[in-house]
Formats: structure tokens, C-alpha cells, sequence
């Protein structure tokens, strides 16, 4: 990763625990974080996730997902994802998730636990 890497998403999770799983971050540190905790909260669901529809030109890497995942050990819920890396001098610079997220928000939104 080049030292000024990036991280974003086009969700911002109504509900707060997930935020940082989403939250723009820059720099290795802040990245290396931010899988940490991803590590610490998600459990990804055997068979899901791995990057399908690969697409590659230029200096960026376009993969599409489809993850089932379970936060804070709550329900499972899938979505689909685009990833988009951008690569400068052969380094990752930038990452960016871009997802539809009504199934995350029907699971997990503020709404939903206000149903508990």
C-alpha cells in the first residue's frame, strides 16, 4: 500500500457500532484499524465474499462481491458490492466500496433495533 492510501465507502450505517466498518480512512495505520476492528465484529459467511466479474485497465481494479456477514453476533444479511482499487507505482492508493445498503439497513439500521 503506498504510505497515503485511502479507504471509502458510499454507506454511512445508521447505526453507529457499524460506522467505522464504512468511515473514510487514510493512511496504513488508519486503514490496518480499520480491518482490525472488522476482524474483531464481522464474521463473513463460508462461500461469500470472494471478489467475482474481476475487471482490470490501467492503474484500477474493478470486483464485484456478493457477502453474507454477521456483525456484533447478530443476524446474517447479504449484499452486493462493487471494490474499486486504484494502484500508483504498483502500490494500492485508494479503496472504495460502493453498495446498495437496504439489506445492512433492514438488518442492522436504527429501525431495526428499535424492534428488539
Amino acid at each position: 500500500m503506498s504510505p497515503d492510501v485511502s479507504f471509502r465507502s458510499n454507506y454511512i450505517p445508521s447505526w453507529e457500532p457499524l460506522r467505522p466498518l464504512f468511515s473514510a480512512c487514510r493512511g496504513i495505520s488508519e486503514i490496518v484499524a480499520r480491518y482490525e476492528y472488522e476482524n474483531d465484529h464481522e464474521v463473513i459467511h463460508d462461500g461469500s465474499g470472494a471478489p467475482h466479474d474481476v475487471s482490470i485497465s490501467g492503474n484500477v481494479m474493478y470486483s464485484t462481491q456478493r457477502e453474507s456477514a454477521s456483525f456484533f453476533g447478530r443476524d446474517p444479511v447479504t449484499w452486493d458490492m462493487v471494490t474499486k482499487i486504484t494502484f500508483r507505482d504498483g502500490k494500492i492508493a485508494k479503496i472504495e466500496m460502493f453498495l446498495d445498503p437496504a439489506p445492512i439497513e433492514a438488518t442492522y439500521g436504527i429501525a431495526s433495533h428499535e424492534r428488539r
